[in-house]
């Protein structure tokens, strides 16, 4: 996977990908509509990038595959190291420390603010959605600057047990980096 640095007007931190992936990425719904359960179309998408970039590798299409792959094959970079091109993984079911619990969700880093929060992309019934984390505020819905800093990974339920767990950087479990060729 390609990763683009810099830019004409962004700031030394911010980093974009390749507009042309997500162009790519708005058919996933279509393109993706003959692969089986339980396949994940982000994992999917994903997947499709690392074989485009020359690795050769199989999974069961769910991001718990991914996460296994790319951990033992790839190098898991700090959060705070992040950058466009990464994959962040989520586990939004568990409060699990262990490897094998991350992960149940899946993202692919857009950008990463010079503040540190991440922008990352998921595909959904074929649209293309934007989600945020934030490493240094994993708690906190939103900045002292008003910008969202963590998005909701689940909705608020009535019956939800105390200590259920909201925002994405609650529930960050991983970030791994496709190793160059």
């Amino acid at each position: 996977m390609a990763v683009a640095t810099g830019g004409c007007a962004s700031s030394p931190r911010t980093r974009r990908f390749p507009s042309a992936i997500f162009r790519s990425a708005r058919h996933v719904g279509h393109s993706m509509a003959h692969r089986p359960p339980p396949g994940d179309e982000t994992s999917a998408l994903i997947v499709d990038r690392i074989h485009a970039a020359g690795f050769r590798f199989g999974t069961d299409g769910t991001p718990g595959a991914l996460w296994g792959y790319m951990r033992t094959t790839h190098q898991v970079v700090d959060p705070l190291d992040a950058r466009p091109g990464d994959v962040v993984f989520f586990d939004t079911r568990s409060r699990g420390v262990e490897e094998l619990a991350c992960s149940d969700r899946v993202g692919l880093v857009e950008s990463v603010d010079a503040a540190g929060r991440i922008t990352f992309l998921e595909s959904r019934a074929g649209q293309l959605y934007r989600g945020y984390v934030d490493p240094r505020q994993p708690l906190a819905r939103r900045a002292e600057s008003g910008e969202v800093a963590n998005s909701f990974l689940r909705p608020k339920r009535l019956d939800d047990p105390d200590g259920t767990r909201y925002f994405a950087g609650e529930m960050l479990c991983g970030i791994a980096r496709v190793r160059s060729q």
